[in-house]
């Protein structure tokens, strides 16, 4: 049976997968993987670029590499497509760009053998959040695959992500590169620019200076041809097979965090394909029932408990149970999202996944995750 959830997401042959840290994106985007291969006659691939690399433990395999391997899913399930899966390796994804983009071989052995660029290469312009773009634009253009779901890095804030591409052309234009760059460009220091030199080598020594210089004149270098890369990135972003999946928990500032996020895709004229709220509690908890048990339970059920009671003590812990248990059914009530859902364009899927009742480790308890998403009723 195909699950709910595909109705706003078939459309789409690039699904990626964005919210903040913990909520829970790498499993959702293992389920979605799983539950699509399940689902459709596909050949469903998905990819993370987390550095935890948490997908393999996820989907129950050993350790993922870059060339993307079969998942072999159980004949239980009777899928109808085919389940691949890579973990991306940042630094090798950026020796990639670096071999495809200089512009002699010279130029490419030396950033590649440079002890700056090996520093470098896990922290600078994003580079986790550039290398999930350019892996996704080189995995989609190979056809491979009729549906790429990819699970971004870990992230401060979300929207860095969506931020590399434009960072990497920033970064050539800044003063900054301009800046580290013009001793190799020319001998002539203006007055406004030898203070920063002089208070460079004092800080950093002359020979590291000198090898920052050559490094990023070297790189620079490559600006052709990744800033026209990087504009393909991001026309990509936006195409119309491609659609932006948002997670957050039920609750607490991940909610804020995915309501700021979907506000900035649509701004940005990318495809919000729906909203997915990980770990929400069960919605028995909001029924109209669960709010007259609750007020028998503060009222006859109490009174049923203390006559029971046999002693002052027995009593005392009736008392403190009842209030324990409305106490905490009522901060669920008051941290739950609800009423944030409500604000949200209405035009945007919105769907709960329940806390898991098992551990997800492996495909099978993966895809009963996706059969537990329930579409989000604003009534």
């Amino acid at each position: 049976m195909v699950r709910e959830v595909w109705e706003p997401l078939a459309r789409y042959s690039r699904l990626l997968v964005v919210g903040s840290g913990g909520v829970g994106k790498t499993t959702m985007a293992a389920s979605l993987g799983v539950d699509a291969a399940v689902s459709f006659e596909l050949r469903v691939l998905v990819v993370t670029v987390d550095p935890a690399k948490r997908l393999a433990s996820s989907l129950g395999v050993g350790p993922l590499a870059n060339t993307p391997v079969e998942i072999k899913l159980p004949a239980s399930l009777e899928p109808r497509g085919k389940l691949f899966a890579a973990s991306v390796d940042m630094k090798r994804a950026w020796d990639s760009l670096i071999e495809k983009h200089s512009p002699d071989a010279a130029t490419q052995s030396r950033i590649l053998a440079s002890p700056i660029y090996h520093n470098l290469s896990s922290k600078f312009i994003g580079s986790y959040d550039y290398a999930a773009v350019e892996v996704l634009a080189s995995l989609t253009a190979e056809r491979s695959y009729d549906v790429v779901i990819v699970d971004t890095p870990p992230s401060r804030n979300a929207l860095d992500f969506l931020d590399a591409p434009r960072r990497l052309r920033e970064f050539f234009s800044s003063n900054l590169l301009a800046l580290l760059t013009l001793p190799r460009r020319t001998r002539v220091f203006s007055l406004a620019t030898r203070p920063f030199y002089l208070v460079a080598e004092a800080i950093m020594g002359g020979a590291f200076l000198s090898d920052l210089t050559d490094f990023f004149t070297d790189f620079s270098r490559l600006r052709d041809g990744l800033v026209a890369q990087s504009v393909g990135f991001s026309d990509l972003l936006t195409q119309e097979e491609t659609g932006f999946i948002v997670v957050s928990d039920p609750y607490g500032p991940s909610v804020v965090e995915a309501e700021r996020l979907l506000t900035a895709l649509a701004r940005r004229g990318i495809h919000e394909a729906a909203w997915f709220v990980n770990r929400s509690w069960p919605a028995r908890l909001f029924s109209e029932e669960a709010e007259t048990a609750a007020r028998w339970l503060g009222s006859e059920g109490l009174e049923l408990l203390l006559d029971q009671a046999g002693s002052e003590l027995d009593r005392s812990i009736a008392r403190r149970t009842v209030a324990e248990v409305l106490g905490i059914r009522d901060q669920i009530e008051m941290a739950h999202s609800r009423e944030t859902l409500t604000r949200i364009d209405p035009s945007v899927p919105i769907f709960e996944i329940p806390i898991a009742a098992e551990e997800l480790v492996d495909a099978a308890a993966l895809a009963r995750l996706v059969a537990t998403a329930r579409r989000f009723d604003p009534s």
